[in-house]
C-alpha cells in the first residue's frame, strides 16, 4: 500500500509542472486569418516562443510586422508590435468550430475582428 502511495505523491507533485510547461502550446504555429466582417482571407499570423509575426494581406496595411506576446493556456496577450499599433489587436483566445477544429479568435477592446485555423 506504501508504494502506490509514494507513486500517487510523486505523479500530484509532477503534474502541475507539466501543465504550466505547456502553457501557450496549442496557440504556437501558424495561423490563416480571415475577416469576421466579411470572411475574406485577412493574412497569416506566427506565434512562436513569446512573439509573433502578421504578415497581412492587404497590401501596405500598417497591421504587418512582429511584436511580442504573453502567453496564456487559453491564448495570447499582445504586448506591442504592428498588431497592436496599427490594428488594435490586443488578444485571441483558442477556441474551437463548429466541427471542433481549433480556432484562434482575434480581439480589439470592442470586438472579435479575425478568424484563424491552423495552418500545415
Amino acid at each position: 500500500m506504501r508504494p502506490a502511495l509514494a507513486i500517487a505523491a510523486l505523479l500530484l507533485a509532477v503534474a502541475p509542472a507539466t501543465a504550466q510547461s505547456l502553457t501557450g502550446v496549442g496557440v504556437e504555429g501558424n495561423w490563416g486569418c480571415r475577416a469576421n466582417i466579411d470572411g475574406t482571407r485577412a493574412g497569416l499570423l506566427t506565434i512562436y516562443a513569446g512573439s509573433y509575426g502578421y504578415a497581412s494581406a492587404n497590401f501596405g496595411s500598417t497591421a504587418s510586422g512582429s511584436g511580442t506576446v504573453e502567453m496564456a493556456s487559453n491564448g495570447v496577450t499582445f504586448l506591442d508590435g504592428n498588431l497592436v499599433v496599427g490594428a488594435g489587436i490586443t488578444s485571441a483566445i483558442l477556441a474551437f468550430d463548429d466541427t471542433g477544429r481549433d480556432v484562434l479568435q482575434l480581439y480589439t477592446a470592442e470586438k472579435n475582428v479575425l478568424t484563424c485555423t491552423p495552418r500545415g
